[in-house]
């Protein structure tokens, strides 16, 4: 048999060990126990690590499916509760709406939180959430992405009501307290999405109650709890809690000098939203605009009128989106304020003529006892003529609620 030479070995795809005496066997030898030793020692950690992997995830599971450490104190206890008797009826709120910039058109996005409040998917949020939003999209618990429909929104008082397009019973829903039942001190607690992190949880105190003297509907006092849970952006429209796991209040805003959460929160009082949804004789228009007088509208339009409401942006689905109403497309700004150009402009708005702000401000005052609100408006250099029905949204929401 030929014995393989020098040459035979270096055409191999490999190289074979060769051993030139009995150190360097000693030395490949130890090499080799060497790495047989950190290779077991590494299987081992791996072992140990999968293990403790593992407890701690299914420590995790086990705390997510309401097992608690049986070392919690008291308030941590409460605390834990109230989130998971609360977070699977909480949302998160995506939004879309088209913006003019110097390149065109182009979409722009928004977050929020809210909290289901009925089994018929009834979705309370703060109204600057899905503020001039062409699309609503909200996330449930489940992870679906569920498309929504705005009901109602009174700006002044950042409260909106949604519901989702296509009902699904089996979502939990959150049930409402009475926030005139609140003293400073006691503890309350926030969940939302803050910065896109979903069912974000803090804890905190009542800080006070605030009035800014102002009403809404011309019945209702502006009022606003205070508090030093962390409220952040994306938070806003999440339910504040009480320590028996009700809604108490939707997080509304922040009071800061850097942009962030400074201890200082403003949140709408659950009972502010319950008056404003049970009311029957609102007149709620869907009409962001801004007033022209007679100098304004010739400077802006060369046209010579008393007056008239510029509207800036329409409410997909509301009252004067429905008349046929259209917001304007085109960025602008004069006298320090940036608004839109290109809407419609509102001349006489039922028996007013020189349609001012007090149009939308005093509407229950004026239009109270009617359905139909007859509107001349100015379009592309055209006076023309629509009735904005409110039929649809007069009414007591709550009625038929089932919380």
């Amino acid at each position: 048999m030929r014995q393989k030479t020098h040459a035979d070995t270096e055409s191999l795809p490999y190289e074979t060990p060769r051993f030139h005496s009995t150190n360097g066997r000693r030395q490949v030898i130890k090499a080799a126990l060497m790495k047989m030793a950190v290779v077991f020692l590494a299987g081992l950690t791996f072992m140990l690590w999968s293990c403790t992997y593992s407890h701690q995830v299914h420590a995790g599971e086990q705390a997510q499916a309401g097992v608690m450490p049986d070392y919690l104190s008291g308030a941590e206890l409460q605390s834990a509760k109230v989130y998971q008797a609360v977070v699977p009826a909480v949302v998160t709120i995506f939004t879309s709406r088209e913006v003019i910039q110097e390149e065109g058109a182009a979409k722009k996005g928004g977050i929020g939180s809210g909290v289901l409040i009925s089994k018929e998917c009834h979705v309370l949020t703060a109204a600057h959430v899905v503020k001039g939003a062409d699309e609503i999209v909200v996330k449930t618990q489940d992870g679906k992405m569920r498309p929504a429909e705005l009901l109602f929104s009174e700006t002044g008082a950042d409260i909106a009501l949604l519901k989702l397009i296509t009902p699904a019973p089996e979502l939990k829903h959150a049930e409402l307290g009475d926030s005139d039942r609140l003293v400073v001190g006691q503890s309350v607690y926030a969940i939302g999405s803050p910065y896109g992190l979903e069912d974000s949880f803090s804890v905190g105190h009542i800080s006070g109650f605030r009035s800014f003297e102002r009403y809404y509907d011309g019945a209702i006092q502006a009022k606003f709890i205070q508090t030093d849970a962390a409220i952040n952006m994306g938070n806003s429209g999440g339910p504040l809690l009480n320590s028996k796991a009700q809604v108490i209040g939707i997080a509304s805003r922040i009071l800061s000098v850097s942009g962030g959460f400074q201890g200082i929160g403003f949140v709408v009082p659950i009972n502010t939203a319950k008056k404003l949804l049970s009311l029957k004789d609102r007149v709620w228009l869907g009409i962001e605009g801004i007033y022209l007088n007679r100098e304004g509208i010739s400077t802006l339009m060369n046209r010579d009128l008393k007056g008239g409401l510029l509207i800036e942006r329409v409410t997909k689905g509301s009252p004067a989106d429905k008349a046929g109403l259209r917001g304007g497309s085109v960025p602008s700004r004069m006298l320090g304020r940036d608004f839109l150009l290109g809407g419609d402009l509102i001349v006489e708005f039922g028996t007013q003529e020189a349609c001012n702000s007090d149009c939308l401000a005093e509407a229950n005052k004026h239009f109270g006892s009617t359905d139909k609100i007859p509107v001349k408006f100015l379009r592309g250099g055209k006076m023309l003529e629509t009735t904005i029905d409110l039929s649809g949204t007069r009414r007591n929401f709550l009625e038929g609620i089932k919380n």
